[in-house]
């Protein structure tokens, strides 16, 4: 699959990673797909691996309110719960998916993507059909800011595409990120750097309120994503209302069946079992 190559001097390089890194901008980013989603809103997500059934269930919870926007999520999707999100994209047609690999996209295909992270018998999951359908049709985007025939996901590389996804959102959602994890390692990293973050208002995430990452919940996070620009899907003109004389009754047969027009097999007789 053939990719594309931008350069920092390109007029369609995101204004944003030029904004935030100054003379450290990547001085190329390859990617496959519609570049055009990195101007929608975008709301980065990343969660530590270790995360359990605690954050899952208040993870959920927060996200029935965030699903109502029309978003453009973007991470590496490798954890569990980031897993759960990538899904979440696909599954409403008002979301977005921006996939960001650590490997070089000479190595790197929308096959090969999944692989590392819907191994079997997970890679049966019910959105695949709807991922590959994005993909032909061009309305997914990958994006991999390493030399095109990296083959490795090195922790450098890593870490790198963790801070670009970052500096790409609008908004950044952590859930679950404990000291020593490269969750942890990020979450500091967009503090200082001052970027908007936010986490679970739950004991859960003690390590990222120490941080000053503010928690919500399922019913005060709609504030904080309208507050950073966030907006709900343009609602289609709804269909004409049908009113009761619109509609044809239903008129019966005017055929009668009668007892003797219905025929009966008679059974055989046999010995009783």
């Amino acid at each position: 699959m053939e990719y594309k190559v931008i350069t920092s001097g390109d007029d369609n390089y995101p204004r944003k990673l030029i904004e935030h890194l100054g003379e450290d901008t990547p001085k190329e980013i390859c990617y496959h797909g519609l570049l055009e989603l990195l101007d929608h809103w975008t709301m980065a997500f990343f969660c530590a691996d270790a995360a359990g059934g605690i954050v899952l269930n208040e993870m959920n919870q927060v996200f029935f309110t965030i699903r109502e926007y029309a978003i453009n999520y973007i991470g590496s999707w490798h954890s569990v719960m980031e897993t759960e999100v990538f899904r979440l994209g696909l599954y409403f047609k008002h979301n977005t998916v921006t996939l960001f690999t650590a490997k070089g996209l000479e190595k790197e295909t929308f096959d090969s993507y999944l692989l590392d992270r819907f191994y079997p018998p997970l890679h049966e999951f019910p959105e695949r059909d709807e991922y590959f359908r994005r993909a032909k049709d061009k309305e997914l985007l990958m994006l991999s800011a390493v030399a095109p025939d990296e083959t490795k996901q090195k922790r450098r590389n890593i870490m790198q595409r963790n801070w670009l996804s970052c500096i790409l959102s609008n908004l950044v959602f952590i859930p679950y990120g404990p000291k020593g994890s490269k969750t942890y390692t990020t979450a500091k990293k967009i503090i200082n750097a001052k970027i908007p973050v936010f986490t679970l208002e739950h004991s859960i995430a003690n390590d990222l309120h120490e941080l000053g990452i503010p928690g919500f919940n399922r019913k005060t996070v709609r504030a904080l994503l309208e507050k950073m620009g966030a907006k709900k899907p343009i609602e289609k003109e709804k269909p004409e209302t049908i009113t009761p004389e619109q509609i044809t009754p239903y008129k019966p047969s005017g055929k009668k069946i009668v007892q003797n027009e219905i025929k009966f097999v008679k059974e055989k007789d046999g010995p009783e079992e």
